[in-house]
């Protein structure tokens, strides 16, 4: 897979799209503000946090905070289900990043946005199951 990390300022590139569909509040009114916070969310909490959507990778760790319905809510709902399904297939953290990257490319454009701007809020990004899971990891000292 990939072998060079993408940082934080990669996705500069969408602020412009983002500042006109990423709501003030909330998950927005309409498809395309659920899908601006739901990805934005995915990014932000890994270069933040270092929080990944799924921790059934092996490879990979972030459980502090569970993501899995946010990627789920994007899974069911846009254009970057085979995107997201990348996680399974990662072997480290440049490879997540450029998971990342792939869906922000693919969804976080003008064109995708504006036909799901006309759709109506479908569910809800904070409660979604689907494919992507989240435990919380345990640990022995816990005990």
């Amino acid at each position: 897979m990939e072998t060079t990390n993408i940082d934080w300022n990669y996705f500069n590139k969408f602020e412009q799209v983002c500042g006109k569909y990423l709501p003030a509040t909330g998950e927005g009114s309409n498809m395309a503000q659920q899908a601006v916070a739901a990805m934005c969310k995915l990014v932000y909490k890994w270069y933040n946090d270092g929080d990944i959507y799924d921790t059934t990778n092996y490879y990979l760790c972030g459980f502090a905070n569970d993501l899995s319905s946010y990627a789920n809510w994007l899974h069911k709902n846009t254009c970057i289900a085979n995107e997201l399904e990348g996680i399974y297939t990662a072997k480290g953290e440049a490879d997540y990043e450029h998971v990342l990257a792939r869906c922000a490319d693919k969804l976080l454009n003008e064109s995708v946005l504006a036909n799901l701007a006309v759709k109506p809020v479908t569910g809800s990004i904070y409660d979604c199951t689907d494919c992507f899971i989240w435990k919380e990891e345990q640990n022995e000292e816990d005990y």
